[in-house]
């Protein structure tokens, strides 16, 4: 019987090509899509605080969202070591910089759209 603290272990499984057995499948790892130009970031990297730690963010969910507006997750701030406070400072930053577009609802994360040079 289950309880609140049981847990289910799932392992994600692939096909071996060579013996055609499951195998574990490796966690995939984060990264960057480019190219991104060097004068947004040089750019982004003049800017004070942790607006450097936000460009890389708003790249990867760039990235991943295949060039449409996006939103950063809790996740993208927490790989860049980015709390909330500084993801907004950051994001204002960057906005006011002209190096991305930023659409603001009460109650929502803001959608961004990074305006490439």
């Amino acid at each position: 019987m289950n309880t609140t603290n049981d847990h289910i272990q799932v392992k994600r499984l692939q096909l071996d090509v060579g013996s055609g057995a499951l195998v574990a499948s490796p966690k995939k790892k984060l990264f960057l899509k480019g190219p991104i130009p060097i004068g947004w970031l040089t750019k982004a990297a003049q800017l004070p605080g942790k607006t450097i730690n936000v460009a890389l963010a708003v790249w990867w969910r760039h990235g991943m969202a295949k060039g449409e507006p996006f939103k950063l997750t809790r996740l993208a701030l927490a790989s860049v070591c980015v709390g909330e406070e500084a993801a907004s400072d950051g994001l204002t930053r960057l906005h006011q910089a002209g190096l991305i577009q930023v659409e603001r609802k009460p109650g929502q994360r803001p959608t961004i759209v990074v305006v490439a040079r």
